[in-house]
């Protein structure tokens, strides 16, 4: 999310519940642990759901999960998770290294997700669904960011050794950017531009996210293949093609 992919989360539900002795990392949640859990909270949920929110297949034996899953669990975690972040960035204390550059990054992808959520679903309202699905698929994609910038970070930390101050921060910013250009790619690539089924080119950009991104290719082309064929049906028989 746009505030924990800066934090460590092996054990911290643990030691904010009371468990092992913090370290410095987890300590400058310690008292105010609502927010941060929260944020895990929602983040996971928002991934998962997200998942299964692009997958075709599933959206076609369950079509009233779609709207339900939306309304009642993806809306209201991805809210928590980008608002929680924003609120973590301005209210938490920021260890020195983390300062500036990487604050400015962190508000912005929060507020950018939570921007994103909120006109998916007015455009939904509007059934512009065109328009409802690209912005999903932003706010999905900064909202698996965290993801995109483990997989930079590692090979950076076990060659060079951990970034700290301006290189962390442009590591971070370069994970939700890559995300963000997947998602652009997705949403204006020409209908029928790849068969059905095949592994989109976001997915193998972000490995980390490449179910979520994988699936939202799949119903791109899922809609279009329908689209594209019915014409034809109805070519061939001379008559509209049962509903």
């Amino acid at each position: 999310g746009a505030h924990m992919s800066g934090l460590p989360l092996n054990g911290q539900l643990t030691e904010l519940g009371g468990g092992p002795t913090l370290d410095a990392a987890p300590a400058r949640f310690a008292e105010s642990p609502v927010p941060i859990v929260a944020h895990i909270v929602g983040a996971s949920v928002f991934g998962m759901v997200g998942a299964l929110q692009f997958a075709p297949r599933f959206r076609r034996r369950r079509p009233g999960w779609h709207r339900a899953a939306g309304r009642y669990l993806l809306v209201p975690s991805g809210l928590a998770a980008a608002l929680s972040a924003i609120w973590m960035t301005l209210v938490y204390p920021i260890p020195p290294a983390d300062q500036g550059l990487l604050t400015v990054f962190r508000l912005g992808a929060g507020g950018f997700m939570a921007t994103a959520i909120v006109l998916g679903v007015v455009h939904a309202r509007r059934r512009d669904f065109s328009r409802h699905r690209a912005w999903m698929i932003r706010g999905y994609a900064v909202g698996m960011g965290a993801g995109t910038q483990f997989v930079i970070h590692v090979p950076i930390a076990v060659l060079l050794g951990s970034p700290s101050g301006l290189g962390n921060a442009l590591l971070m910013g370069a994970g939700w950017l890559i995300n963000i250009a997947a998602a652009e790619w997705i949403i204006r690539r020409p209908a029928g531009a790849q068969p059905a089924g095949t592994p989109s080119a976001g997915a193998r950009l972000l490995p980390s996210s490449a179910i979520g991104v994988r699936n939202v290719s799949r119903a791109v082309n899922a809609a279009s293949a329908d689209t594209t064929q019915r014409p034809a049906v109805k070519t061939a028989t001379g008559s509209q093609p049962d509903s």
